[in-house]
């Protein structure tokens, strides 16, 4: 899936690089500004650093585990602070909406092995707060990568309360710190600046809450929320 869309992606840089060259540049003392605010649009990918223990517990029923990456959208608005030239402190509020799909290997009591899955959803309200370090200006085009770390709070978890203890196979703590790294490609059109995006998260802590009571949560030693972006800016 990531693969069609870079495609697309670098496409569409260089159709915007060649039309550049054929025209006065645009928003020249764009840059100038100390402030600057703008929105954001996105596509999330979510996925895990998952770490199964070893050995298993026994007796159990769960053998063994996996989480397909499921897709999602984000939405957010952007304050933008520069610097110096070529650095810049952003400031993203943003909302992300995801879901984990956990597949669980079982053995039932014929000794048969089949899979039980559960979907645990994410509405992530996050704050990242990261470092701008862009090239210099080419025409209307500027590169740049990004660093920062950012607080996400699970908003779906309010739901989760109202939800018997007993029917939720695992659980998963609410808030996250993550670390983001990323770039992008700045273009200065005729009226705004316009940004594509790559980017990704990785939690710092151990997002999974035990409860050796359930063979589903008992096999999970380690899990890590990892989310790949990729953004469209409007500033």
């Amino acid at each position: 899936m990531r693969k069609p869309i870079i495609l697309l992606i670098l496409s569409l840089f260089l159709a915007l690089s060649l039309t550049a060259q054929q025209r006065p540049q645009n928003l020249p003392h764009y840059d100038e500004k100390i402030v600057h605010f703008g929105f954001l649009l996105g596509y999330n990918q979510f996925s895990a650093l998952l770490k199964v223990k070893d050995p298993l517990p026994e007796p159990d029923k769960v053998v063994g585990m996996n989480i397909d990456s499921q897709h999602g959208f984000q939405v957010g608005v952007i304050g933008d602070l520069k610097i110096f030239e070529y650095l810049r402190l952003r400031l993203t509020p943003t909302i992300s909406f995801g879901e984990r799909k956990f597949n669980f290997n079982v053995v039932d009591d014929k000794g048969l092995f089949k899979t039980e899955s559960t979907n645990i959803e994410a509405i992530y309200l996050e704050t990242p707060l990261e470092f701008k370090i862009q090239s210099k200006r080419w025409r209307d085009f500027r590169p740049y990568v990004i660093a920062g770390g950012k607080h996400a709070y699970d908003l779906a978890s309010l739901k989760k309360k109202k939800i018997a203890e007993e029917d939720l196979l695992l659980r998963v703590e609410n808030t996250d710190w993550m670390y983001t790294l990323g770039a992008g490609f700045d273009f200065y059109l005729q009226y705004f600046k316009f940004g594509i995006e790559l980017k990704s998260s990785f939690s710092v802590n151990n997002m999974h809450i035990p409860e050796p009571q359930k063979p589903f949560s008992n096999i999970i030693d380690k899990y890590k929320t990892r989310i790949f972006y990729i953004t469209l800016t409007f500033e």
